[in-house]
């Protein structure tokens, strides 16, 4: 048996390799290496994958809890406190962050109000105008998906406590059914013409809902673990192994075009084959975290550190990277990838661990003021997407 804080270091670790991969991609699409034809550089371009490990793992994190109310008969977590210690980990440390964003985005619309209100409240992927996807303040998209998540969940939740109750087979089949049922919905609406935005924009929930149900049915597996936590123990690397080929053939023409715009039956494959990929990557951290070698590969102190301030990372990489670029006045694509990482990536950290241990740490401490608590304590009391250390009652993920 490994100790809380080894399983603890586990997915913080994961995190940690999750924000490495969204600062590398989006650092590779400034300066143009993700379009080069080398399979490195197409590899490279699958670290967007980075996205979907964090929603995965705030659904895991987030429904543990009420994934053991339902399968335990304990009480069910108190919703009031969820929302409070999500709301106390996700926006003071995004609204610390958004003036600055917003000023070196230089873009006339940052100076309306309406805009300012949309993006405070995290609902600007809703409304028509999608004038900030040419912006820094594109990434934001995902962490507006993630709050629609942490909104939905207690009610979802709620109607898999009513209608599961012990019952690990049934809330299987509703988060796969989840699953399915989103990557369906993408698939099918992409082939359909003119719809509003609406229905089928990748910055919205639907398309994304996926990984969190995958990461709520690997919650349940986790409470009952079984013959699938023992394959996966006896199989050590096996998941990774996965991960690895999965991101391959994202990066071949299977599912990313050489040059021009992605195909339909790309865009299906991606859809479909991402989810698997992430889905392997995290299962074996979740299932089988006192595995040496997921104690050696993710649990290490590199790692863990970059977990630990993956939301302020996330948060801040992309203005630092569009300061470097004003600052400087070089031009963008030009190729010089190791350049601008070892510029922006050491930045970037300084920011964070700044913005975690100042910011997001005492704001955090407020929602753990003693109170009344329904739920069993969760050994995985982890720091997720920085949304990222996740407890019972809902830290989650980034």
């Amino acid at each position: 048996m490994i100790s809380s804080s080894e399983k603890i270091a586990v997915l913080d670790g994961l995190r940690g390799v999750a924000i490495l991969l969204v600062v590398c991609v989006h650092v590779g699409d400034a300066t143009g290496v993700v379009r080069y034809a080398g399979f490195g550089w197409r590899l490279l371009d699958t670290g967007s994958i980075g996205v979907p490990l964090f929603f995965l793992l705030s659904g895991l994190l987030l429904y543990r809890p009420f994934a053991r109310a339902t399968l335990d008969g304990t009480g069910f977590p108190d919703v009031r406190r969820y929302f409070q210690r999500r709301a106390l980990r996700i926006l003071p440390a995004y609204w610390l962050v958004l003036p600055v964003a917003f000023r070196l985005s230089a873009s006339p619309q940052a100076e309306r109000p309406l805009v300012w209100l949309e993006f405070i409240t995290l609902t600007h992927p809703y409304a028509p105008s999608r004038w900030w996807e040419g912006t820094n303040l594109l990434m934001l998209w995902s962490l507006s998906v993630e709050v629609c998540f942490y909104l939905l969940l207690p009610l979802l939740a709620w109607g898999m406590h009513r209608s599961c109750r012990g019952s690990a087979r049934r809330l299987l089949v509703i988060t796969s059914g989840l699953a399915v049922a989103s990557v369906v919905w993408t698939a099918v609406l992409r082939y359909v013409a003119e719809l509003p935005f609406i229905f089928y924009s990748e910055h919205l929930l639907p398309r994304s809902l996926v990984h969190f149900a995958l990461g709520m049915a690997l919650a349940v597996v986790a409470e009952r673990p079984g013959a699938v936590a023992a394959r996966i123990a006896a199989s050590p690397g096996l998941g990774q192994v996965v991960a690895l080929c999965g991101l391959a053939l994202l990066s071949t023409p299977l599912a990313t075009p050489l040059s021009g715009p992605q195909s339909s039956h790309q865009y299906l494959v991606a859809t479909v084959l991402t989810p698997l990929v992430a889905l392997a990557a995290v299962a074996p951290a979740a299932l089988a975290p006192d595995l040496a070698f997921n104690r050696v590969l993710l649990g290490n102190r590199l790692l863990m550190e970059f977990g630990r301030i993956s939301y302020g990372l996330f948060l801040w990489h992309m203005p630092v990277l569009i300061a470097w670029y004003q600052l400087t006045e070089r031009s963008f694509f030009l190729g010089d990838f190791w350049l601008v990482l070892t510029v922006i990536l050491p930045i970037s950290i300084l920011f964070s661990a700044l913005s975690h241990d100042l910011v997001e740490q005492p704001f955090q401490h407020l929602g753990r003021r003693p109170g009344k608590r329904t739920e069993a304590p969760d050994k995985y009391r982890c720091e997720q997407t920085g949304e990222r250390k996740a407890v019972p009652d809902g830290r989650s993920a980034r």
